[in-house]
C-alpha cells in the first residue's frame, strides 16, 4: 500500500457542516470546502498528528435577526469538520488558500510523516 493516501472524515455532528470535496492527485490530497461568507479570520485551521481540523463561525446577517422570515435555507453558526490523513503525506507543508468563499487545502505527498501540533495561517486571494 506504499503511496496510497486514506483521509477519514471525523467531523462532529454541528448545526452547519460546510460541505467538502476531497480528492487525490499525483501530487497530493486537495480538500476544497464551501464556506462562502466565512473570514479567514472567523475560522481556524489545526494539524495535530495526522488530523487537520477546520473550524470557525458563519454569522447570520445583521439584519436578519430582526427580519420575519417567509423562507430561510441559509444556514449558519458554529462548525467544525476533521479528516485523519494516513498515508504518505507531508503535513508540515500544508497549504491554505481562500479564494471566492471556497478554502482550499492543498497537502503534498512526501515519503515522511511527523505527528507536530502546529495552526495553518490562511491567505486571501481577491476573486
Amino acid at each position: 500500500m506504499a503511496g496510497q493516501v486514506i483521509l477519514l472524515d471525523i467531523s462532529e455532528p454541528t448545526a452547519y457542516k460546510p460541505p467538502a470535496d476531497v480528492h487525490e492527485t499525483p501530487e497530493g490530497v486537495i480538500i476544497r470546502m464551501e464556506l462562502p461568507g466565512v473570514a479567514a479570520d472567523r475560522m481556524e485551521i489545526w494539524v495535530r498528528g495526522p488530523r487537520i481540523e477546520v473550524a470557525g463561525e458563519k454569522r447570520s446577517d445583521p439584519a436578519g435577526e430582526e427580519a420575519s422570515y417567509l423562507c430561510l435555507e441559509r444556514c449558519f453558526g458554529k462548525f467544525h469538520r476533521a479528516f485523519d490523513v494516513s498515508g504518505s503525506v507531508n503535513l508540515s507543508r500544508m497549504t491554505a488558500v481562500l479564494r471566492s468563499g471556497v478554502l482550499v487545502l492543498t497537502i503534498p505527498k512526501c515519503t515522511e510523516r511527523r505527528g507536530q501540533e502546529r495552526q495553518i495561517a490562511v491567505r486571501v486571494e481577491e476573486s
